[in-house]
């Protein structure tokens, strides 16, 4: 029963948001996976996604992060999912969706999750499960670091949790990769618990 009222909940906030008409403007998918095997020194990445520029939904990516503007979300899961499609990442057997993990001060900061907030309309959207495998120490903001900075701030920002059986395949959702540092990091980490590929899907890059 709460299933099905979460569901019901799910579709009204996605369809009251304008669910894909901007989105067919700004959509710009690229497979960078190639560029960040050749920026990070040690990538464990099996695949790293983006479907816009970050210049056009710079202000609005923002605005949803910091400010808790949530008029597009409806239309930042349209674009991941765009790049799930498009890749054919579903082909995979035994896979699952993974937000890259928020430290609780900053959930306390911001009042929610953005991160896991697009997760779950994706899963709603795609029809494939979430699993919260991986939690974060704090660190630093990494929007105030240099690149050399940024993974020495990301070596040990994430730890897995216990008792989650992690599956063969794991589509890491984030909205910005810059250097890959972060995304970087959580596949190691999955992959450390046995998780053989993960496919980084982002919102944009702004590198």
């Amino acid at each position: 029963m709460i299933q099905k009222i979460s569901h019901v909940i799910m579709n009204i906030f996605f369809e009251m948001s304008t669910y894909g008409e901007r989105a067919k403007n700004i959509y710009n998918p690229q497979d960078l996976t190639e560029h960040y095997r050749g920026e990070l020194v040690y990538s464990t990445l099996d695949g790293v996604y983006i479907a816009a520029n970050y210049s056009d939904i710079s202000y609005t990516i923002e605005a949803y992060k910091y400010r808790s503007d949530r008029q597009h979300v409806g239309e930042y899961v349209d674009l991941l999912a765009r790049i799930v499609e498009k890749y054919d990442l579903l082909s995979h057997d035994d896979i699952a969706l993974v937000s890259v993990p928020m430290h609780w001060s900053r959930y306390m900061i911001r009042g929610f999750n953005h991160i896991d907030l697009l997760t779950s309309g994706l899963s709603y959207r795609l029809g494939i499960h979430k699993i919260k495998p991986i939690r974060a120490y704090w660190t630093h903001r990494q929007s105030k670091l240099s690149k050399m900075k940024r993974m020495k701030n990301r070596e040990h920002a994430f730890v897995l949790r216990s008792g989650i059986l992690p599956p063969k395949t794991v589509i890491l959702i984030d909205d910005i990769i810059s250097t890959g540092s972060t995304a970087n990091s959580c596949a190691k980490i999955l992959k450390s618990a046995g998780v053989e590929k993960v496919y980084g899907v982002f919102i944009a890059s702004n590198q």
